[in-house]
């Protein structure tokens, strides 16, 4: 209780404070609240909160008498759906006391034994969550390695001269290899330690925005685990050391004569050994992927992918030659750009994978996802005919409620029918009747089994259930048998099947149907609380917004489009697909920093060449101009390749399921965000050319040419 005192009197509530400071309401202010029984002229008498943050409650509370509350939202009938009860003795002794006095199939549990549930409920999500988020953050740490690895590649390059000049001089190759691994130790925890500090720093000031905007985390709020620091630490130290092992050994087996020659010899072509065994690794993978099921596909993508890692000097080299000619005619700057691409081939390989992996990722889960989403949503949308449901909470679909719907334009018919909650063999279900002829022509009440002409006292048609998934007991029902339903009040019956409808989503709204005299004799003559609506053709969208505006006058009212399941899952399936993308744009982000540092290290390399071009005319602007195109084109053979093994490792998926599920999955190629993904990728090589290009017209031209 924030302000005020606790309603006590009829016509008293209380608001939660942030639905009272967005209404701009106080303690004393009257309010009109629409309720079942109408509109209720009420008094605030306190303001709530669940906690120091308004968050908690972002959904709003409002609180009333208990007088009022029977009447205005229960027809005054006294019913309860949770007793708090505050015991003079421990907890156990007080559940002991109250449990012979509740009736079956109600829980009585202590204040402790309910939160451990919610403590578990929640902790099962977060450990879930919490491994999802662990396994992102790997990805990005091994995409990390590739851009460590080339690093320290160009690195051990620039530095071969003086390594053979140590080795010259007396150095061992093993004293020269210990010397850069431990080099990259030192580095890897350095790098790892302000990691940790820059990701701790992020942290709080997530915090610290969510809190300015009256978001705040319940608990304890931040949670600093020790393991995670130290695990933090360990596992970016061991990727930097294990990524400077290759450079290491390579410099410590080059040989000092060969060292210390002014240029070195670039390979440019791919030896016949590494195609033979790409080849054969492609080849096992696809057929893999062809003629494999589910699990099989996965395995064989995961060989095509090792092929694709090791083919790519090959792509360097082969897409140098593909965009050569369109690079040409952007002037010689264009053409020395892709000549630049296939130079050093594995450095290009190396650099361009990084960003093929995030991408090659987003694309299978963007054409896997949106595949399963289509089937799943196009086969919900099969269980529902009706264009949409209505449903009274505690009210009736009266006649003058269905007499305004039915004279909106587009509407076809409103065919309401009686339901009532009951439990059937011991199931939660629904016993509905109703008109079954004009309600098959909205909602399509398929009979399954039996036949519904049959329908008479003591009968029943099941609903929502075919012969082999009913009963509590394991039983299968079929036409002949007998069920037992149970009323809320505790009343049994017990009917004859005649007849099972086909499961689908209009029938499991409405369960079983029985005739009339059963239903009045077992529930009582209730009015209609839900009806079936039927629309033109095509006009679902333009007639719903004209039936809200009529039941949001009815707050026992709750409206249902017949495809709402269906754009709920497409909407769960767009959020995960989306969550995931935005989760694996960080290895694309780790990524583009390695194009940055790979040029900007190759700047450093190649400035003496750089110097001589500007010396022979290239003004400023058309080396920066060949910087970036270089980085661009790096950019777009890493995400054209991961998009292209994307879209193949998502059709041989689907391919597979189908084949194995014997479903009907339809392979999505979902276009725009395809588009997308290129472009990101072009725009964000650009954006990574721009630092090294300008690095590479700083150097003064006279010392660029004296560099060695």
């Amino acid at each position: 209780m924030v302000d005020g005192d606790a309603p006590s009197a009829a016509g008293e509530i209380a608001l939660d404070r942030g639905t009272a400071d967005d209404l701009d309401l106080a303690v004393g202010d009257e309010v009109t609240l629409l309720t079942l029984a109408g509109p209720q002229e009420a008094t605030v008498v306190a303001t709530t909160a669940a906690g120091e943050s308004d968050s908690l409650d972002s959904g709003g509370t409002i609180s009333i008498a208990a007088d009022s509350a029977f009447e205005w939202l229960n027809s005054g009938q006294v019913e309860y759906e949770d007793i708090l009860v505050i015991g003079a003795a421990e907890p156990d002794a007080v559940v002991d006391a109250i449990e012979p006095l509740v009736p079956e199939g109600y829980q009585v549990q202590s204040g402790d034994d309910f939160r451990d549930d919610l403590r578990q409920e929640a902790g099962g999500f977060g450990k879930v969550l919490k491994q999802a988020l662990q396994g992102f953050a790997l990805l990005a740490l091994f995409v990390g390695g590739f851009v460590i690895y080339n690093t320290f590649n160009v690195i051990v390059a620039q530095r071969i001269r003086e390594l053979a000049v140590l080795a010259a001089i007396g150095a061992t190759p093993r004293q020269i290899k210990r010397s850069l691994r431990f080099e990259g130790l030192a580095i890897g925890l350095l790098g790892s330690v302000l990691g940790v500090v820059v990701g701790l720093g992020l942290s709080f000031a997530l915090m610290a925005v969510l809190s300015a905007f009256g978001v705040s985390l319940p608990g304890s709020g931040l949670v600093i685990s020790p393991t995670v620091v130290i695990s933090g630490v360990i596992a970016g130290t061991v990727i930097t050391y294990l990524s400077v092992t290759i450079p290491a050994r390579r410099a410590a087996r080059t040989e000092p004569i060969e060292a210390l020659r002014d240029a070195a010899v670039e390979q440019t072509s791919v030896s016949t050994e590494r195609k033979l065994v790409i080849g054969a690794l492609a080849a096992v993978g696809v057929l893999g992927m062809v003629k494999g099921n589910a699990q099989g596909v996965a395995i064989s993508a995961l060989v095509a992918f090792v092929a694709v890692i090791l083919a790519g000097p090959l792509i360097a080299v082969v897409g140098s030659r593909v965009f050569r000619g369109a690079l040409q005619r952007l002037g010689l700057e264009g053409r020395l750009a892709a000549d630049n691409v296939a130079r050093n081939p594995q450095r290009t390989a190396t650099t361009a994978n990084a960003l093929l992996i995030g991408v090659f990722l987003v694309t299978l889960v963007t054409v896997a996802g949106t595949s399963v989403k289509d089937f799943a949503v196009e086969q919900i949308n099969e269980l529902s005919s009706a264009d949409f449901t209505i449903t009274s909470d505690g009210g009736s679909v009266d006649p003058d409620l269905v007499g305004e719907i039915e004279a909106i334009d587009d509407v076809v018919t409103v065919e309401p029918f009686r339901r009532e909650a009951v439990s059937l063999e011991g199931q939660p279900s629904a016993l509905s009747t109703g008109d079954l002829d004009a309600l098959d022509e909205v909602a399509d009440l398929n009979v399954a089994d039996g036949d519904a002409a049959d329908l008479g006292p003591g009968k029943v048609l099941l609903g929502g259930f075919d012969s082999e998934a009913l009963t509590a007991v394991g039983e299968e029902v079929a036409v002949g048998d007998t069920v037992t339903v149970t009323s809320s009040a505790g009343d049994s019956i017990d009917l004859e099947v005649v007849g099972v409808l086909e499961a689908s989503i209009d029938t499991a709204q409405a369960g079983s149907f029985v005739d009339e005299e059963t239903f009045d004799g077992f529930v009582g003559d209730v009015a209609p609380t839900m009806a079936f609506i039927d629309v033109r053709s095509g006009a679902q969208s333009d007639v719903e917004d004209e039936i809200e505006a009529v039941t949001d006058l009815r707050p026992d009212i709750t409206l249902a489009a017949g495809n709402e399941v269906g754009k709920l899952f497409a909407n769960i399936f767009d959020f995960l697909i989306n969550a995931v993308n935005g989760l694996l744009l960080m290895s694309v982000a780790v990524a583009v920093i390695g194009i940055v540092n790979t040029l900007s290290l190759s700047i450093i390399e190649r400035r003496r060449e750089l110097g001589l071009l500007r010396a022979v005319g290239m003004v400023d602007r058309r080396v920066q101009r060949m910087v970036r195109l270089e980085s661009v084109l790096i950019s777009l053979l890493g995400t054209l390749t991961g998009v292209l093994f994307g879209l193949g490792s998502g059709w041989a998926l689907v391919f597979a399921v189908n084949r194995s599920a014997e479903t009907d999955l339809s392979y999505s190629l979902p276009l725009l965000q395809l588009v997308v993904v290129l472009v990101l990728g072009v725009v964000l090589g650009y954006l990574a050319s721009l630092i090294p290009a300008r690095r590479s017209t700083r150097l003064d031209v006279l010392d660029a040419i004296n560099a060695t």
